[in-house]
Parts: C-alpha cells; sequence; structure tokens
C-alpha cells in the first residue's frame, strides 16, 4: 500500500487504514477551508443479476469546491465515485482484462493530446450531460 499519494500536484496523506472502512487520504496541498479526500474500500458481497459472490473496490474522491460565486466553498462536495464489481474463483477476471476495463474509461474521459485516442468526453457526460 502507498500511504501518501501525489496527484494532479496535489499530495494526499494517509489518515487511516482500517479492515472494514478502507483507507483514507486527504489532500495537505488545498488547505482546510478545500480540502479532497480519497477514500479506498473493498468488500465482498453477491452479485444482484447472477448470485455469485463477487468483490467491489471502491475509489472515491470528495472535492470541496467553491460554489458558483467563486469565492466561498461550497457546501456540497464534488464527489467522482469508480466502483469495480468482479467474480471471485473461477469467475474472477485476469489482471490484464481489469487493466482493459479501467483503461477504457479512462479512455472515454482523456483530454490531454499526448493521448490521441482519447475522446476528452468528460464535460460531455458530466458538465453539460449531453451522452
Amino acid at each position: 500500500m502507498n500511504n501518501d499519494i501525489t496527484i494532479e500536484s496535489k499530495a494526499y496523506a494517509w489518515q487511516f487504514s482500517d479492515k472494514v472502512a478502507g483507507s483514507q487520504r486527504r489532500s495537505v496541498t488545498d488547505g482546510a477551508a478545500r480540502p479532497h479526500v480519497m477514500t479506498i474500500a473493498h468488500q465482498t458481497g453477491k452479485s444482484s443479476v447472477t448470485g455469485l459472490p463477487v468483490n467491489r473496490s471502491k475509489l472515491r474522491f470528495d472535492f470541496t469546491c467553491l460554489d458558483t460565486g467563486g469565492v466561498n466553498p461550497s457546501s456540497e462536495p464534488l464527489t467522482v465515485t469508480l466502483t469495480m464489481q468482479k467474480g471471485m474463483g473461477i469467475n474472477a477476471p485476469s489482471s490484464a482484462d481489469i487493466t482493459l476495463a479501467y483503461d477504457t474509461i479512462r479512455q472515454v474521459l482523456a483530454t490531454t493530446s499526448a493521448d490521441a485516442s482519447g475522446l476528452n468526453l468528460g464535460s460531455n457526460i458530466f458538465a453539460t450531460q449531453e451522452q
């Protein structure tokens, strides 16, 4: 496990790690008024579709953003959650399948010119809700 992580020039310091609650990191570069929090948690369960046992991993970011006036922190954070559910045992996907799944999501949202196959649909999907 990586305790402290830097993403997009934001340093996230490890706060805790627990088998039930998962792990949490809080940004140390945004100040107390606009914290960004990253949470990672894992759990086992049963698929609502197949009834088979599954593992679920959840990556969640809570971003405190400014309100529409651009001055005060919004009372509602911007929350982004990625949940991966995968089969267990004989139904477990390979590492390559897992990498393909999250790479596909990244390709849909990619905005950098370095990734020629990136579709840059993040704004269309989440900001303007066109897709």
